[in-house]
């Protein structure tokens, strides 16, 4: 197995990147572009699935020039409170687990017998700027990771697209079909053009409502590209939830 696959598949989601807009047409009129856009997140929100908790299993697999692999992960979401992870090897062996709140991100892997525990800080190294538990649980369940500016919302036919700057340093944007109103992409690139392009291949109905099935995550640094998928093989709503974890002895503390 590769020794970075479990680590870089889970903090990766931390990570976030690049769209192409393709040809699209800005909104004439300022009265008209607010309304208009206001009117595509109304419709967004309302096929959104709202839940105050959800667990249930993925597989997940990475793709890089040196190979691939695959695993199984269970998640378990406390809505603004806790993203809990599981990591298993052929659906049995349980190789890594990850518990992250909004002041706090610990995992560990027993493959190399290292840890982290810390915060959202390694993250800001990497973009820039400060990248919170808020914006990993909208990328997991298919919502804009920042809050959409109105005034920079760009359309097609079948396309809306919101891009903004966030504080200088990092260009975002989402991508929500015009069409389901479900999200198409996100994207951020930084300053050193390093990229992560999150599209959602496949949405799933539950409950009338909607919640991503298939995510597909592409990072870029230069040549280097590493893919990972993700596919929600099961997802179930308000259920009762426990977050069990804790750091085994002697594990090594890994160092970003």
């Amino acid at each position: 197995m590769n020794r970075h696959f479990l680590h870089i598949s889970l903090v990766l989601l931390v990570f976030l990147t690049s769209l192409s807009c393709k040809s699209l047409k800005s909104n004439s009129g300022s009265g008209l572009k607010e309304k208009s856009a206001r009117a595509v997140m109304n419709r967004y929100e309302d096929n959104f699935a709202d839940f105050k908790t959800a667990n249930g299993t993925m597989k997940a697999k990475y793709k890089a020039e040196e190979g691939s692999q695959s695993i199984t992960i269970s998640y378990r979401i406390d809505k603004d409170k806790a993203i809990w992870m599981s990591a298993k090897l052929m659906g049995l062996l349980t190789v890594a687990k990850v518990y992250i709140t909004p002041d706090r991100f610990m995992y560990y892997e027993k493959i190399n017998k290292t840890y982290f525990d810390g915060d959202f800080s390694m993250a800001k190294e990497f973009l820039g700027i400060d990248v919170n538990f808020q914006n990993l649980q909208n990328l997991l369940v298919g919502k804009p990771m920042f809050d959409l500016e109105k005034k920079q919302m760009l359309f097609d036919e079948d396309t809306y697209v919101f891009l903004q700057n966030i504080k200088n340093v990092l260009a975002y944007s989402a991508s929500i079909d015009g069409r389901q109103f479900e999200m198409k992409s996100q994207s951020l690139r930084n300053q050193n053009n390093e990229s992560l392009v999150i599209d959602y291949d496949q949405f799933q109905l539950i409950n009338q409502k909607k919640f991503p099935s298939k995510i597909r995550m592409t990072a870029q640094n230069g040549d280097e590209k590493v893919r990972i998928d993700l596919d929600y093989r099961s997802v179930s709503f308000d259920e009762e939830l426990s977050f069990p974890f804790s750091i085994p002895n002697n594990y090594d503390l890994l160092e970003f």
